[in-house]
């Protein structure tokens, strides 16, 4: 059996990637399926159908009948005006009733550098703070001073070869000076830069090698994996046994099902209860038979707090839930176990890809987190 691998499947318009750790799902990533899909990242020509000066946005349309929302602070140092063209990046996905946030200011990003279009600085992420490895990599930007794009190295450069970034650095600025030159001829509604599928982003971000197989059932996956040649190393195979789906084979649709339940049932006979509200999310951690014939001790509730929250940290990332998170575990008296079960939810928010914080416990006992948004909830897919 395979430890750590990750399946893409489709299942209607939609494209299911699932991380499994042994047998449990670890992780979903949904992308829409079809041209016409809107993915943070791509960039259109829009055109700027209203003005809402008391919230200082912009509407703007960049398919038919698809409108997005633009803050002016986001207009990138120009005027906007009503009925204008301009090419706008999609930032943020709609979510529920709210529009996809976009930007003037574009970004294409890469594994090692972000080039951007709002500015000519050449900057080193503040994370990297080994002087060494710094003056490595100012000797890379050297050369490219010149360039009329800012261009900033990301934390994940620290430790690729200088020929790595340089390339990267060569195919983003080379991709800015297409959309730079695309966007003076082109019509609105014109697609200037199709953004990678999220399933490719969330295999950027983690470590080479880090899982035993990447297998999909999708010849266009399975071929557009192969031809970027960033996954080389990774082992990818193309599922073929059309007798038995990929989907069976791995129990992918009653995995996505248990995902969206309200009641998740702990080994200990605890169980979380997960609700999503307009403004935040609650998960409440419930005894429920963990203390049948027990004493209702101190060192039991912290057993089963750290149980849940192992499990609640994989329910953030599996149901991707983003926003204002509380978490309502079960009363502790014991302030050296209140902080040990905060070092293991931040311990456990590590694994993930999206930047989740652990803010602090309250008096009440709630503890605050706040994750991200950064794609849909997956009960948003899968309710669809």
């Amino acid at each position: 059996m395979f430890q750590r691998q990750l399946a893409i499947i489709r299942q209607k318009n939609q494209f299911i990637s699932a991380v499994f750790d042994g047998r449990d799902l670890d992780d979903v990533i949904v992308d829409e399926a079809g041209d016409l899909a809107l993915r943070v990242g791509d960039i259109y020509i829009g055109k700027v159908s209203h003005i809402v000066r008391n919230i200082h946005a912009a509407f703007v349309e960049v398919q038919k009948d698809c409108m997005c929302y633009v803050p002016l602070s986001e207009a990138g140092g120009g005027k906007i005006v009503q009925g204008q063209e301009m090419p706008v990046q999609i930032k943020k996905a709609a979510v529920k009733s709210k529009r996809a946030v976009a930007s003037c200011k574009l970004q294409f990003a890469g594994k090692y550098a972000v080039v951007t279009n709002d500015s000519e600085e050449k900057s080193i992420s503040s994370k990297i703070t080994d002087e060494t490895v710094r003056a490595r990599l100012e000797q890379i930007l050297e050369p490219l001073r010149e360039i009329p794009f800012g261009i900033i190295l990301r934390t994940g450069c620290q430790h690729a070869s200088d020929a790595s970034i340089q390339e990267e650095c060569a195919r983003l600025v080379r991709e800015a000076e297409q959309v730079a030159s695309k966007s003076k001829t082109r019509i609105r509604f014109s697609r200037l830069y199709r953004s990678d599928m999220e399933v490719v982003k969330y295999l950027r971000s983690t470590p080479k090698g880090r899982f035993d197989r990447i297998i999909t059932d999708e010849r266009e996956i399975y071929e557009m994996l192969g031809e970027t040649g960033e996954f080389a190393d990774e082992n990818i195979v193309f599922y073929e046994d059309e007798s038995y789906p990929l989907e069976k084979l791995l129990g992918i649709s009653d995995k996505l099902e248990k995902a969206l339940m309200r009641h998740v049932w702990l080994k200990s006979g605890a169980s979380l209860v997960i609700d999503p509200t307009e403004a935040l999310t609650v998960i409440d951690v419930n005894t429920q038979k963990a203390i049948e014939g027990k004493r209702s001790s101190e060192t039991t509730f912290f057993q089963i707090n750290r149980e849940a929250a192992r499990e609640a940290a994989r329910q953030i990332r599996i149901r991707n839930i983003s926003g204002i998170i509380l978490i309502d575990f079960i009363d502790m008296k014991d302030r050296e176990h209140i902080q040990v079960l905060l070092r293991e939810l931040e311990s456990e928010f590590e694994k993930d890809s999206v930047k989740t914080n652990v803010v602090d416990i309250t008096k009440l006992g709630l503890v605050e987190i706040t994750r991200m948004k950064v794609r849909k909830p997956l009960r948003e897919f899968m309710h669809r």
